[in-house]
């Protein structure tokens, strides 16, 4: 009995925790906007490439919190492995925003002084990797048969969504490598071989959610 107590005392309530997380996510989207206040494009193109830019990091954060959201309204939050799971999260997607501004602000040529593409943009490489991997954890908890979280039919598809993101966060990982920065696509502007790694992961998400979509339509009309 007074282990059920200390551990009512302890837990947190999920409002609480939900609330926290759309506050935060909220926040890393509306800095990221701001953020684009301090740009100053000198020509069309250059308007162009920072709207198709900030666009790939508010997909990339929409999608983050629609997993995280989706997971979350299922995933019990008690244990603690959970809990800091959850809070390590948040910090990532915190700081993301500001990785996201160091990268636009620095150069891929850059002089005394001046910020290093090369360096701001695999940093924020690492930092969406992470979230990948948290997201995956977060999957794995969910796909546990014993807990029976989710429907059996669902099982599949939650493991084969959870070994997707793996293969994600791993290439996003994989591309803040140098070489990765040093092969470049476009001369100009600058495109390398990073960008479009990122790219890829992008499209085969969206390619992935569809699929995910329909097999429940399809599980849930049975």
């Amino acid at each position: 009995m007074a282990q059920n107590v200390s551990a009512m005392k302890e837990s947190i309530p999920r409002p609480r925790i939900q609330t926290l997380s759309d506050m935060i996510f909220g926040l890393a989207l509306s800095i990221g906007a701001v953020s684009q206040l301090t740009q100053k494009p000198g020509s069309v193109v250059a308007i162009a490439y920072s709207l198709l830019s900030f666009g790939f990091a508010f997909l990339i954060l929409a999608v983050v919190w629609f997993r995280y959201s989706k997971v979350m309204s299922v995933l019990p939050v008690e244990s603690t492995k959970v809990v800091a799971a959850n809070m390590i999260l948040l910090f990532l997607v915190s700081a993301e925003p500001y990785l996201y501004n160091l990268m636009t602000i620095s150069s891929p040529l850059p002089s005394t002084g001046q910020l290093d593409s090369a360096i701001t943009t695999a940093l924020y490489a690492l930092d969406l990797g992470a979230l990948m991997i948290i997201l995956a954890f977060f999957t794995y908890e969910l796909t546990a048969e014993d807990r029976h979280l989710i429907p059996r039919e669902l099982m599949k598809v939650y493991r084969l969504t959870m070994y997707s993101t793996v293969i994600a966060a791993a290439i996003f990982i994989i591309s803040a490598l140098p070489i990765f920065w040093s092969v470049v696509i476009i001369s100009s502007p600058h495109v390398p071989l990073r960008y479009f790694m990122w790219s890829g992961v992008f499209v085969a998400n969206m390619g992935r959610r569809l699929d995910i979509s329909m097999t429940e339509r399809r599980a849930t009309a049975k």
